[in-house]
């Protein structure tokens, strides 16, 4: 097997073009990747696309982080995520704690932190 076919592979749900576009940069030579900018289009990216790992912001512009969350959990139970958000304030992530991720990321973070949490995620 080839390098390419052991790549995970993770789903980026994130509204910023320009955080989606660092995403793209920092990480194409790692995973396989495909992006979504609202709840709805991450919904329909998992109809074709079955991701090891989900990257998750917990501000979209059609719902939070958390409906979705819940929303996913009903057909992919196991799925691990990694939240990102830019609340300071944990109160939003206990509700995420009760659903099962893989960590969370305060905005702003390293690229490097990112993949650490990607990496693990099991």
């Amino acid at each position: 097997m080839g390098r390419a076919a052991l790549r995970r592979k993770v789903l980026f749900v994130e509204d910023e073009p320009s955080i989606r576009s660092t995403y793209a940069r920092c990480f194409e030579a790692s995973y396989e990747m495909v992006f979504a900018a609202s709840g709805l289009e991450a919904l329909q990216r998992l109809e074709n696309f079955v991701p090891d790992v989900l990257v998750l912001d917990m501000r979209l512009p059609d719902t939070d982080g958390v409906a979705l969350l819940q929303e996913i959990r009903t057909f992919h139970p196991g799925l691990p995520v990694v939240v990102t958000t830019a609340y300071v304030s944990m109160e939003p992530l206990f509700t995420v704690l009760d659903l099962g991720h893989s960590g969370y990321l305060v905005k702003p973070f390293h690229m490097d932190d990112l993949a650490a949490h990607i990496d693990a995620a099991s």
